[in-house]
């Protein structure tokens, strides 16, 4: 407008802007939240093209009645020429133009929205699944320790205070220091120890465990619980009532800021074909 050259050129496309804005606004309100939400979002796609089709037309009548108005205010043609039928399709486009750059700003700004829901509940899912893999302890593991530390009590052994120390140890591990998001490794080694040690006491002679460990640096930070899960999960299914001498082997070398441990764990070919898989597993290894 403003590069029009003449003042009476100015406000004559001033007024065919005015003119044209309120139908503008129509058309995009139309098109966003009438269309498209109750006709292409279900893809009801024909009539959502008949609809989009008298839109134009009913626009296109009015802004050409509204020019016919304007007629012989300025000159013979005016400022509203006529247009042919062949260019109804273009001139009845430019009415939705705005409504398109609408909808794809509202479209975009939807997706990143969505995106941003998703990634925030996957985050809540997975602090909610390792909050869990804290909390818990082992019931049986509990039970079974505080069991074999009454025996202990009752009989004065010498192993009674040493039980003591291990477990609580242990829960204060689990309670509170896994609480955190890393771990010094010297921690969850003690941890794994005390664990162990427990687990002998129960078992006696009748269980065999060998735990090998090379660490150069006690300090390194890791998740916590991370060794301990996987212990844990040796001793759920290496020890079974019909192994006569189970065994469990557990090696850990720490070096250079890298970590390879491995568990080995006895297992009954007999019980192993006679157990069928379950998806019920738990959520320990799979948040490993």
């Amino acid at each position: 407008m403003f590069s029009s050259g003449s003042r009476e050129l100015f406000g004559q496309l001033l007024e065919t802007t005015l003119f044209r804005l309120p139908l503008l606004m129509i058309a995009a309100y139309l098109f966003n939240y009438w269309q498209v939400p109750h006709y292409l979002k279900h893809k009801r796609y024909f009539i959502f093209g008949i609809s989009v089709l008298l839109v134009s037309l009913v626009l296109v009548v009015l802004y050409r009645c509204m020019g016919y108005y304007h007629l012989d205010q300025y000159c013979e043609e005016g400022p509203y020429p006529q247009r042919s039928l062949e260019d109804f399709p273009l001139y009845g486009f430019s009415f939705h133009f705005p409504g398109l750059m609408m909808y794809f700003y509202k479209t975009t700004k939807e997706q990143e929205v969505k995106k941003e829901k998703i990634y925030h509940l996957e985050k809540e899912k997975i602090d909610t699944e390792l909050k869990y893999l804290k909390a818990q302890l082992n019931p049986h593991f509990l039970f079974n320790t505080l069991n074999n530390l009454y025996s202990y009590v009752i009989t004065n052994s010498p192993s009674a205070p040493d039980m003591v120390l291990q477990l609580s140890e242990i829960l204060d591990y689990i309670l509170y220091k896994s609480q955190k998001e890393y771990v010094f490794l010297s921690e969850e080694v003690k941890t794994i120890e005390n664990y162990i040690a427990l687990e002998k006491i129960k078992y006696g002679d009748r269980l065999k465990v060998e735990f090998k460990k090379t660490i150069t640096n006690g300090q390194q930070p890791i998740a916590p619980l991370l060794l301990l899960s996987i212990i844990e999960n040796a001793f759920k299914h290496g020890i079974h009532q019909r192994l006569s001498k189970p065994e469990i082997c557990v090696k850990l070398v720490q070096s250079d800021g890298q970590l390879v441990f491995s568990v080995w764990n006895t297992l009954n070919s007999t019980i192993l074909n006679e157990e069928e898989p379950s998806e019920n597993n738990g959520i320990g290894l799979a948040n490993v």
